[in-house]
């Protein structure tokens, strides 16, 4: 024997058939694959942009909530429902029993 070997070439039907068919499989996986990731990376940003937006209206009822709040406790606002509930904050405080606990 020489010390090159020839390739053995498929002579029987079955053969050829299992060769072409992994070839056409190759061929298929080949050319369908960048449509697959085309197809996931679309699916990647549709779901980064749904995100953004919901963190941009999350961002935007934190900040009203946080305009509220400022609003709320303003000293005006303050004064105001002391004012509608009588809690007579602006008076001096009446002394409701002497000290000493006796009563004149």
């Amino acid at each position: 024997m020489s010390a090159t070997e020839k390739l053995r070439v498929p002579t029987s039907n079955r053969s050829i058939i299992k060769i072409v068919f992994v070839v056409l499989l190759l061929m298929v996986m080949f050319f369908m694959l960048p449509l697959y990731l085309q197809n996931r990376l679309n699916s990647l940003f549709e779901t980064q942009h749904k995100l953004a937006q919901e963190v941009t209206f999350l961002q935007r009822d934190a900040l009203l909530l946080e305009l509220k709040i400022n609003q709320l406790s303003s000293l005006e606002n303050l004064s105001e429902f002391a004012e509608q509930a009588e809690l007579d904050l602006n008076t001096v405080p009446v002394k409701v029993m002497l000290q000493g606990g006796r009563n004149e």
